[in-house]
């Protein structure tokens, strides 16, 4: 009965230094950087839920590989989180899909890419212009401010 006791204790103690032993071997992880895309509807202010951000483009990504793992919808509050930590040089680029229009624009304009600065971003944050005629909302660090016009449902139907 001694030995099995004895045996016990030499495996608890076996198990504790090996689970102690691999816990501190591991590296930290390192913070992600993160920012916040946030659509508005152009003429009323509240978010657009359940639409894609289609093109976002961080740093110099370029290819459709890089950028699929990056394609995002946002949520019930508009939002949608995107991992900013290698971009490489600090800048997004978004484009929205499932809308009609994007205020971001004057009506007569041609519409180029707008690329905005991350470190901005996440310092003071940045509001879109809104050619559309709605409210616009003060900005909050973190947190790029997108305003379109979202597609009706028939407009979805027949697209």
């Amino acid at each position: 009965m001694r030995k099995i006791f004895n045996l016990k204790r030499i495996v608890v103690a076996t198990t504790l230094l090996f689970v102690l032993d691999t816990g501190t071997a591991q590296t930290p992880p390192t913070t992600k950087q993160k920012i916040t895309i946030k659509l508005l509807n152009g003429k009323t202010g509240r978010p657009v839920w359940w639409r894609g951000l289609a093109a976002v483009r961080v740093g110099n990504t370029a290819n459709r590989r890089d950028v699929d793992p990056i394609d995002k919808r946002t949520n019930l509050l508009g939002e949608a989180e995107l991992d900013v930590t290698n971009a490489s040089p600090p800048q997004i680029e978004v484009e929205v899909v499932f809308t009609s229009r994007d205020c971001r624009y004057a009506p007569q304009s041609q519409s180029r890419p707008l690329i905005y600065s991350i470190n901005e971003i996440r310092e003071k944050g940045i509001v879109s212009d809104n050619y559309c005629g709605g409210p616009r909302r003060v900005p909050k660090p973190g947190v790029l401010m997108v305003y379109v016009i979202p597609s009706t449902f028939w407009e979805l139907m027949f697209e």
